[in-house]
């Protein structure tokens, strides 16, 4: 019972401050529809989307590295001085392309800050990552609080008063991150564990050899949650993607829980090098599905009225594309549950085949159904990449003979995609039917909570008898 009191620990620091920041930019979606038009909206998205990607292949993907090494308890300075020489090496060579890389189509007329948005992420992941290796959760939170006060406040001034459009966007991104990078660089004083004299080409080398295969794995991941966008904009126009951007950001709520929940247990799963095969695993993953089960029936109940009410005129009918999001989003957060199971082993490589199948799948039939069925083609076919991926993980780990409660789990699973069918299908869905999918999701995991709740019962019974003894 000591390690769920510790996970549930890590995620409740984590999520007070990932909570704060993540749940900022959801609040702020509505705010970007009234100053921004869907072609100004897909445009920023496109620009920010860019930049995430490019920051697992410039940086090598060495933050992931600096997590795994700094955890398993190697020289924290030689860590991170060895993964700053890295950065400061892709530093450099973004600055020496940027007579090619500014005439790139869609991030031109915003390179300067496209590449300065660019740096600074770079030092911001590796910051993250370094000060939650070393355990310092607290400041990690408050350092997403503290941003996310600075992005609201800049959206507020760039865009309201400033009238900046897409500039006035990416100014106040950039001013978040900036204050967050150096925020977590001297409150956690990481200046005391760089030293170039500390670089350890050895173990740089081992942690490239983890980290490397994260790389294609990062892309691949990146292509099933945004590659859509891409072929939308392309396919049918940049106004298509900022309609299919603000839907994405609804199921954004369940993707803020499942990062929040990884964080933490990274850390418990890394820090006592779990297998798959320990009951504790079993056991995580049968409260992490049943809580996601129900946030998503939630969710898919009032996604319509919702919408109705926060957004804008131009993005009323974009809730027809979040029931087949919102179920991607649910497979994904399962995938990235099983993902753990292939760092504790430093099997980065096995991980990089499940995404990749996942990915063809999910550009295949984006490129075959947005052409005939425009933006719900591009939610389909997210949705099948992402069921393509959790499947072949299952299978991979071996977890399908160790997932319990299959009954229940299999029939939540068929109701919850039921329903996303059921909604972006009919014009005027019956709030009857919808509740009728309800029931039977808190029915089964009613029946998934009473086991549990004996499960703890019978696991307390041999330490109160020993205490009464």
């Amino acid at each position: 019972m000591n390690r769920y009191k510790k996970l549930g620990w890590n995620t409740f620091i984590i999520g007070l401050g990932s909570m704060g920041s993540k749940f900022m930019i959801f609040l702020l979606v509505p705010f970007y529809t009234f100053y921004l038009s869907p072609s100004e909206y897909g445009q920023a998205d496109i620009i920010m989307m860019t930049v995430s990607i490019l920051v697992p292949i410039v940086t090598l993907s060495i933050a992931d590295g600096v997590f795994r090494y700094t955890m398993e308890r190697a020289s924290k300075k030689q860590v991170f001085s060895s993964a700053c020489a890295i950065l400061l090496i892709a530093g450099l060579i973004l600055i020496l392309l940027t007579p090619l890389l500014k005439n790139i189509p869609m991030i031109q007329h915003y390179y300067w800050l496209f590449l300065v948005l660019l740096l600074v992420q770079l030092w911001n992941i590796l910051f993250q990552q370094q000060v939650r290796a070393n355990g310092k959760l607290i400041l990690y939170s408050v350092s997403g609080l503290l941003m996310s006060l600075i992005l609201l406040g800049a959206n507020i001034l760039f865009l309201k008063y400033m009238d900046m459009g897409v500039t006035g966007f990416l100014y106040a991104n950039l001013l978040a991150f900036t204050f967050n990078t150096l925020y977590l660089f001297f409150g956690a004083k990481l200046y005391r564990l760089f030293s170039f004299r500390s670089i350890n080409r050895p173990l740089l080398k081992k942690m490239l050899i983890y980290s490397l295969p994260l790389i294609p794995n990062a892309i691949l991941w990146w292509v099933m949650q945004v590659s859509d966008r891409y072929i939308l904009t392309f396919a049918i126009g940049i106004a298509a993607n900022g309609l299919y951007t603000v839907a994405a950001k609804i199921p954004s709520l369940l993707s803020m829980i499942n990062t929040i929940f990884f964080q933490a247990w990274s850390i418990s799963a890394i820090g006592e090098k779990l297998k798959q095969n320990d009951s504790f695993f079993a056991g995580v993953f049968t409260l992490f599905s049943s809580l996601f089960f129900i946030a998503t029936e939630g969710i898919m109940l009032i996604v319509q009225p919702f919408a109705g009410t926060l957004f804008s005129a131009a993005y009323q009918d974009v809730w027809k594309y979040v029931p087949f999001l919102l179920i991607a989003v649910l497979l994904s957060s399962f995938s990235s549950f099983l993902e753990v199971s292939y760092m504790v082993e430093k099997k980065t490589k096995q991980l990089l085949f499940t995404s990749l199948k996942g990915s063809i799948v999910n550009v295949g039939l984006a490129v075959l159904l947005i052409p005939i069925i425009g933006i719900l083609g591009a939610s389909i076919a997210t949705l099948l990449g992402f069921l393509v991926t959790w499947l072949l993980r299952m299978k991979q780990v071996k977890f399908f003979r160790q997932l319990e409660h299959k009954t229940t789990f299999w029939i939540s699973m068929g109701l919850l995609l039921a329903q996303s069918i059921y909604l972006s299908f009919i014009a005027t869905p019956n709030i009857a039917v919808q509740v009728v999918f309800a029931i039977g999701i808190i029915v089964c995991q009613g029946i998934v909570g009473k086991k549990l709740v004996k499960f703890v019962r019978v696991s307390r019974k041999p330490s109160e008898e020993k205490k009464a003894w």
